[in-house]
């Protein structure tokens, strides 16, 4: 017996979730950043935000100041509301034995069963606000939210990602380059990627990379310094996706450290299992930073050092450094 909702289901409670992280920030959303946000096919985004206007979920303002807005707070919205938005009442419309033959005028012998567990479930959705699944969206997403026993899936969706790589330059000149690098972070992921080798045959054919850089504020001088970090790759039915930080931070004046930390998650078809994930998500984790050291390090008026190749991870012999591989793009 299917439990799960509908397509158009899905898709609402996606996008509600999307509202609600968007609300907390005092933000309206348009469609393009729910489909972007959410994987909504965009050929049914205005349908779905659509259904959520007319449950008065939320409103819709035109205009370059306007998008799509929770009326309430996730808070005040409960989960409930959202499901019947797409799917209608949440209640049974015939009989629990279908057309089968009854011996009761009216009602069958599942009538009251019947009734009690679907007041049941109406009352748990009832009970869980749209702030509560959108907290959870947010621990998943950051690979912190405990597997539940029961977890539809088989394998595991995320694994924690931490190297770090030395660079021979001084961090007052790292950092200035890696902000004018952010641009090329798809470029230099897809690469690692391809040569990692748990690659299947075949990706660089169709592989679409996304990703970006970006400083966070300023510390005190001689302090390490933050880059939010964050890519994805699509390669056919698979999605793989990182989000997490850099962290440079001066070893002397002429050397740096380069270190990654974050969250490597699957989804899609192949999804690999845990040993698997983790072996892909630290050898593309690895590679890039071996490449984002080597575009450091080659920038113009560098001085190599004989010593300048990346520090091992653990109970790794440190790599020699091997050439970037063409980025192929899907």
């Amino acid at each position: 017996m299917d439990m799960t909702l509908s397509k158009r289901g899905d898709y609402v409670m996606r996008s509600a979730i999307a509202l609600a992280r968007a609300f907390e920030r005092g933000e309206s959303r348009k469609i393009r950043e729910v489909v972007e946000e959410t994987e909504v096919p965009r050929t049914f985004a205005s349908q779905i935000l659509a259904d959520l206007v007319r449950a008065d979920l939320a409103s819709s303002k035109a205009g370059r100041d306007g998008g799509y807005r929770l009326r309430r707070s996730p808070s005040e919205i409960s989960v409930l509301e959202v499901v019947e938005a797409a799917e209608g009442p949440l209640r049974a419309e015939r009989c629990a034995l279908g057309a089968g033959p009854c011996r009761w005028d009216e009602v069958c012998p599942l009538h009251e069963t019947w009734s009690a567990a679907t007041s049941a479930l109406r009352d748990l959705l009832a009970a869980t606000t749209l702030a509560e699944v959108a907290a959870r969206d947010a621990s998943l997403a950051e690979g912190t939210y405990a597997v539940p026993t029961d977890a539809h899936r088989s394998h595991p969706t995320v694994t924690a990602v931490a190297d770090v790589v030395q660079v021979e330059r001084g961090a007052n000149e790292v950092v200035p380059l890696l902000e004018r690098l952010g641009g090329r972070v798809a470029e230099l992921v897809c690469s690692a990627y391809l040569a990692a080798p748990s690659a299947p045959a075949g990706t660089g054919r169709r592989l679409r990379p996304e990703g970006g850089l970006a400083a966070t504020a300023a510390g005190e001088p001689g302090e390490a310094l933050r880059f939010l970090l964050g890519w994805q790759l699509v390669d056919g039915e698979r999605t793989r996706r990182f989000d997490g930080e850099l962290v440079v931070s001066p070893v002397d004046d002429e050397r740096c450290e380069v270190r990654l930390d974050g969250a490597w998650r699957q989804a899609g078809d192949g999804a690999l299992s845990a040993a698997a994930l983790e072996r892909q998500a630290h050898g593309v984790a690895r590679g890039f930073l071996r490449l984002l050291a080597g575009e450091v390090e080659g920038s113009s008026g560098v001085r190599r050092r004989p010593g300048g190749r990346p520090a091992p991870a653990r109970g790794e012999a440190a790599p020699r450094r091997a050439a970037p591989a063409e980025a192929t793009r899907g």
